[in-house]
This record gives C-alpha cells, structure tokens and sequence, in this order.
C-alpha cells in the first residue's frame, strides 16, 4: 500500500514538473510574439518619423519647389498610417482600467482632443487602454485584400485610436452642494473598493468610490443584447437536431471516403482526384517530355561527338581482352609480387 501511495505521489510531482514547464514554455512563446509585434510597430513609428523630418527639411530648402507628395502610390493614402500603429503590446506600469467600464463617460486630458467627452467603447485590459467613440481619430490606409473583401471601398477610413486610461478622467454627474440638482463633474481620483471572488464561477466583482466624499460611483447598465435576425437562408433548429447516421459496429466513425474529402484538393494521400487535377498533371508530364525532346534536339557540337562515340561504342559491343593483354598483364603481376616473369615457376 506504501509502495503505491508513493507511486501515486511521485506521479503527481512529475505531472506538476511537466505542467511548469510547459506553462513556462508558453510564457516565453508569448512574449517571443509579443517582442517581434512591438519590434514590428517600433520600426514603422520610427520610419514615419524619419520621413516626416526628411520631408520638413526638403520643404524648408526647396520652398515653394517643394515636391508633391500626394502622387503615385500614395495619392490615396498620403498622410495616413499603418492600422498596426493601433495595437499596443506592452502595458504600462500604473494601472487605471479596473476603474472604467464600456459606456463610462470620460473627458481626455491629453491629446488634440483635450477637454473633449466621449463614452467608452471599449476597455483593452491587457495594454490599459480605452477606445473613446468619435475622439483621437487617425487615418488608418485599408490593405488592398480587406478592401476586396469589405463592402466598404474606401482606401483611407478614421479609427479611434486607443488612448492611455491613465490620459482620461470620469465624469459622473453628482448633487451640486448649493441647488441639489446634479450636475457633470469631472473626478480627478477613484478608488476601487474591496474585491468579491465568486468561488463558482471565479469572476472577479468590485465597487468604485470617489476619495474623500464616499460616493459610490456606480458602473454603466448594460442595454440588451442585439437581437439576432433571421433569414431565409438559415437552417432551421429541427434540421439541425434530426439525426442523420447512426454508428455501428460493421464500420469504423469516419468511413474512407469522408476522410478522403476532407483532405486537400491537391494531397497525395487522396485515393481520388478531380478531372480537372489529373488533366494538369497529364499536361505537366507532356511539359517536360517536350522540354527533353528540345534539349536533345539542341546538342552542341561536343555532345554530339559524345554521342557518335557511345553508339561506336556500342556497335563494337563489350570489350575482349588478347593475349597479347593477357600475357601483359601476367607479367605486371608477377613484377609486383617480386617473381622474375622468365623464370620456370612463373
């Protein structure tokens, strides 16, 4: 009973070791991903800035014989920038965005729109950061492929730009202290109240307070989920539940054919090919065999000496050796080996 106690212990361990390790795995993968997006975003917020200064100077030496720079390929998307520029990987240290929620109204501090209101799109926890609806717009160039696949055609669309939570203060109205009547204010500080575990479900519940009053600042409502339209297309929930294959034991889950279908057009590994597929192939075959037959066909002068000679070699068929070779080669032996080619024993 000991001996498997301690079994049952060491697996455990050795478990526990092989999770760890492949958590940490995962933690150096991430931030491998996480490093080579910031290197990517770095390098394009850098090159802007190298243009931008290049072209400040060539519009100060050159004037008014300035080049225009809404030409060519840029002519639909000069003075944009690179939708990348709107994803920050790395998180700041202080950490304000546990105390804003989508649907806060907020007022920037920094920032061309400074002094602006706006509510809350969205909450970016993992880069603590907050989109702002109609505020910090920038003109974002649409790659060709979206293009082709949106239904919006435009080249150049403005984005809100996620700004710092640490940029932006709330604004909840409050009781004016002289007519009672509430009134916009703009909080300067929150604090988060005590934190609520839900063993369940293991979400996290908090309040927020203004310092100093002890009012509680409640979080938005949340408005009703959209509801989803129908359409002709869909399937209907009775197709969908009705069963269609029963399993047996006379065949394996997945028969042959299936699994056939589901590989690539193109694998290998199909049992079965398209007309179309074969056909290609067939023609990639008479490709090359017509590619051999001009080659042949374009011998230079030493290939085709090459080639007289090897049909003289073979018309005179395999090589026979005389004894004038065979008595040669006697004595070329009998040399190495150190026997005098004239005397009796040789």
């Amino acid at each position: 009973m000991q001996k498997v106690i301690r079994r049952t212990a060491l697996a455990k361990t050795q478990h526990a070791r092989k999770a760890a390790r492949r958590a940490d795995k995962n933690v150096a993968i991430n931030r491998k991903i996480s490093r080579q997006n910031d290197n990517v975003i770095y390098k394009g917020v850098f090159d802007d800035i190298r243009t931008a200064r290049q072209v400040r100077r060539e519009n100060w030496e050159l004037g008014p014989l300035a080049p225009r720079r809404d030409v060519g390929d840029a002519k639909e998307t000069y003075g944009t920038i690179d939708a990348r520029r709107l994803q920050t990987q790395k998180k700041q240290k202080e950490s304000t965005l546990m105390l804003f929620a989508a649907g806060d109204r907020v007022v920037l501090t920094e920032g061309r729109d400074q002094g602006k209101i706006g509510s809350v799109r969205e909450v970016r926890a993992a880069t603590n950061e907050l989109v702002v609806s109609g505020l910090n717009l920038v003109d974002v160039a649409v790659p060709a492929f979206m293009i082709l696949q949106d239904n919006d055609k435009r080249p150049i669309r403005a984005v809100e730009q996620p700004v710092s939570a640490l940029s932006v203060k709330l604004v909840y109205p409050l009781p004016d202290p002289e007519s009672g009547e509430p009134k916009d204010v703009i909080i300067k500080k929150l604090v988060r109240g005590r934190v609520w575990h839900n063993r369940q479900t293991g979400d996290k519940s908090w309040s927020r307070y203004v310092p100093g009053l002890g009012v509680k600042v409640p979080w938005p409502e949340k408005g009703p989920e959209p509801m989803e339209e129908e359409h002709d297309a869909d399937t209907l929930r009775m197709d969908v539940e009705a069963q269609t294959w029963v399993p047996t034991l006379l065949r394996p889950p997945m028969p042959s054919t299936v699994i056939d279908e589901l590989r690539n057009k193109y694998s290998v590994f199909r049992d079965r090919h398209d007309d179309e597929y074969i056909e290609r192939k067939m023609a990639e075959d008479r490709a090359n065999e017509e590619k051999k037959r001009a080659a042949d066909l374009m011998r230079s002068p030493v290939k085709e000496l090459n080639r007289l000679e090897r049909e003289a070699k073979k018309k005179n068929g395999k090589p026979r050796l005389t004894s004038e070779m065979l008595e040669k080669i006697g004595e070329i032996m009998a040399k190495k080996q150190g026997i005098d080619p004239a005397s009796p024993a040789a």
